[in-house]
């Protein structure tokens, strides 16, 4: 069961799947991508998406 909680802890990008070693899990150092996630499943959501592939929450994105 540990050794679940501990996987589940550990963020890797959506987009080439390296560990992401940040504390916060929204920059990876292998691709240099901001990686963007639900508010409300908390999964990793490509930055285009606008409907979460998750769980279907609607992402609103900041509109400067």
């Amino acid at each position: 069961m540990a050794e679940q909680e501990e996987k589940r802890k550990r963020l890797f990008c959506p987009y080439c799947d390296s560990e992401m070693l940040a504390p916060d899990g929204a920059y990876c150092q292998t691709c240099g991508i901001t990686v963007f996630y639900c508010p409300k499943c908390r999964n990793p959501v490509p930055r285009e998406k606008k409907i979460c592939p998750y769980c279907g929450t609607e992402i609103k994105g900041d509109e400067t």
